[in-house]
């Protein structure tokens, strides 16, 4: 056994413990509490790491790995179209090796930024062998889109990804939507069943541009085009005349087993719907600000009680994979609230959105031992140093 100490350990679950300690056996927690409590009587190696706290490793609920080989291709855009037709673009230029080194560097990224546990979304199924070898543990999400599939059949008949053992074995697998502009109502109804038959968790983007809302309103072409250039677009189409997260109503896709992202352009009433079917909603503030796609209203979304979790999406538009960086942006923008409730979207709440709460985002007896350190002088507002820190790359693992 080992114990950890610092002068503060934030287990999350509960309030932040000054001069505590972390007890691990193995690959668990065995104990965490104030030190003078947890070394009574230990025997174990102890190991101080001084000024600095300890955390659980991060929850980052929305990556796409396979666009990580555009980093720095795609610059930040004013308006999201462009930053969506710029990144297809630059993506179809990509060589296989360039996508394959890629991946990797994006879970290496992902790790030195201290994230333990991720929600990927591939639709190719390149990154799953990577994320195998890695010592990231994962959700994949096998992303499913096109007007012009199943029509009434089952996922596997029109994606044979589905189809395979392991796929079907594996916990760690669900099917995803894209949007509701690149999904035809009878496509969300089976990447539903799939994932209800098996309890898993499901995952789509949602209400991030205004084209999106022009689209399911009024059926504008931009989104046509695109489908059509792919062969994914289907005649005889009409919109669905609400927004996006009404139609996501309206065919029982939203719930407590779903994951939407961004949600950018939500109205009031899609706000109280998120809220109403318990959907979380994964924030990914600073690729929004990257895309063009604006900002969530975050305040409104906090006091509706909408389940939030965050995300860093891809490096094709963010400039980093780092959840600290997002913790940081949503602490110095809505500084009325306080600082451990964004550590909490990115640990507790991402792990229990992914139904992997047994494992991660909290520091507690029996959890994974996927914690780290952060040092801290003090010199600033704790929460302020502790994000600032983080996406520095201070973040260290423990274990």
């Amino acid at each position: 056994m080992i114990a950890h100490l610092s002068k503060w350990v934030l287990p999350v679950s509960r309030p932040p413990l000054r001069e505590g300690a972390v007890v691990v056996e193995g690959d668990r927690i065995k104990a965490v509490g104030p030190a003078k409590e947890v070394l009574a009587g230990f025997k174990g190696l102890v190991c101080d790491h001084g000024s600095g706290a300890i955390l659980p490793g991060l929850v980052n609920c929305h990556v796409h790995l396979e666009f990580s080989a555009l980093a720095g291709r795609v610059p930040p855009q004013a308006r999201w179209e462009k930053w969506l037709e710029t990144t297809l673009q630059a993506f179809g230029e990509l060589t296989p090796a360039e996508v394959e080194a890629g991946i990797a560097a994006g879970i290496a990224a992902l790790r030195r930024g201290g994230t333990a546990l991720v929600g990927e979304v591939t639709n190719t199924g390149r990154s799953w062998p990577h994320l195998e070898q890695s010592r990231l543990s994962y959700h994949l999400f096998y992303e499913c889109l096109g007007f012009n599939l199943a029509g009434g059949r089952e996922l596997e008949e029109d994606f044979p990804f589905f189809a395979t053992p392991e796929v079907e074995d594996s916990p760690q697998i669900s099917a995803a939507a894209h949007a509701p502009y690149s999904v035809s109502a009878p496509l969300f109804q089976a990447v539903c069943r799939w994932n209800r038959r098996r309890l898993r968790p499901q995952m789509v983007h949602l209400a991030e541009s205004r084209a999106e809302l022009n689209f399911l309103t009024r059926g504008d072409k931009f989104f046509e085009s695109l489908l059509k250039e792919r062969r994914r677009w289907v005649d005889g189409y009409r919109p669905p005349g609400m927004g996006p997260a009404a139609y996501l109503e309206s065919l029982n896709f939203l719930g407590k087993n779903t994951l939407a992202v961004h949600g950018t352009r939500l109205t009031d009433n899609e706000v109280a719907a998120l809220a109403r079917t318990g959907t979380w909603l994964v924030l990914c503030p600073r690729a929004n600000r990257y895309t063009g796609a604006g900002t969530p209203p975050v305040a409104k979304l906090l006091r509706a009680k909408v389940p939030l979790v965050l995300g860093s999406d891809s490096l094709a538009g963010n400039w980093d994979l780092n959840l600290f960086a997002e913790m940081r942006w949503l602490h110095r923008n809505f500084p009325a609230y306080p600082g451990d409730l964004w550590l909490r979207l990115g640990t507790l709440k991402g792990a229990r959105a992914l139904d992997r709460e047994k494992d991660f985002g909290s520091l507690e007896p029996g959890k994974k031992a996927a914690l780290g350190f952060i040092p801290l002088s003090e010199s600033l507002e704790f929460w302020e140093e502790l994000f600032v820190a983080g996406s520095m790359g201070m973040f260290r693992w423990l274990q």
